[in-house]
């Protein structure tokens, strides 16, 4: 029941009714019996959101497109990774004290060892963008041996200049890896019959992880399934981001089922 005691939490972008945070936190909230309720602002300022939440106490915020990059600007500090990756997707008051995190990083990571280890493994990742940049991060702290290809050689190469890593053209791909990423929109919804890649750089073994997770099974990692792959759904690292902010806002554990059962639910509505 909300009364003057519940507090609050929010993602904040523009656009944001598209949103599935609300439905997975506030099924966790339900489920930990908490008084807290997480909620959607579609903003256009965000210095104006910043100051909003210092004088009514919003516990955190999840930042979300346009605003992970500006949002850094008003913030009293900054954690390192999230420095190096330049984006912030998270932000924590600490009793008015506003920090910003980078969990997209952290999702990507725990997704990723549910299947496999990361250190000294050879990664080839596909995208240089935003997402890509969160994920070369987190390998790279993890002791991967990354190389980078995007359709845009010079995205590929700037990306990994910054992370001291190598880099390609995306159609240099070859099956020289032990884990393949797309961190690349190739075969989201509705072009779902694309593929990053060609079929045949697909191996017995390999680990194939789609950032996309609409739909829930892309064409890449239905065809590496087949192939005899480890696969990771996109899915895994956007409730990997949602549970570290869970437990980072209302201080619990995130009830991992149940935010996984409502998402699960929801995309299958959405897909069908």
């Amino acid at each position: 029941m909300i009364d003057s005691k519940t507090r609050m939490a929010a993602v904040i972008g523009n656009p944001i009714e598209h949103s599935l945070s609300p439905l997975i936190h506030n099924a966790g909230i339900r489920e930990k019996n908490l008084n807290f309720i997480y909620l959607a602002f579609k903003i256009t300022n965000v210095k104006d959101s910043i100051i909003a939440m210092r004088e009514l106490g919003i516990v955190g915020y999840s930042v979300t497109i346009p605003h992970k990059i500006e949002v850094m600007n008003y913030l009293d500090e900054v954690e390192v990774k999230a420095k190096l990756i330049g984006a912030v997707n998270t932000v924590v008051n600490k009793n008015g004290k506003l920090v910003g995190y980078n969990s997209d990083c952290t999702g990507a990571m725990n997704a990723l060892k549910e299947k496999t280890q990361i250190s000294g493994k050879r990664v080839y990742i596909l995208g240089a963008g935003g997402v890509a940049r969160a994920i070369v991060a987190g390998l790279v702290e993890e002791g991967a041996k990354v190389k980078i290809f995007d359709i845009l050689a010079q995205k590929a190469v700037d990306l990994a200049r910054d992370f001291n890593c190598s880099s390609g053209q995306l159609g240099e791909v070859d099956s020289n890896c032990d884990i393949l990423i797309n961190a690349s929109p190739i075969g989201m919804h509705p072009k779902v019959d694309e593929m990053a890649v060609s079929e045949n750089v697909l191996k017995k073994e390999m680990v194939v992880f789609d950032v996309v997770y609409n739909p829930l099974q892309t064409k890449l990692l239905k065809t590496a399934k087949n192939k005899g792959c480890v696969i990771v759904e996109g899915v895994e690292m956007f409730l990997g981001q949602a549970y570290v902010q869970f437990e980072m806002f209302f201080g619990e554990k995130a009830p991992k089922e149940i935010m996984r059962k409502v998402l699960l639910e929801e995309l299958t509505k959405k897909q069908k």
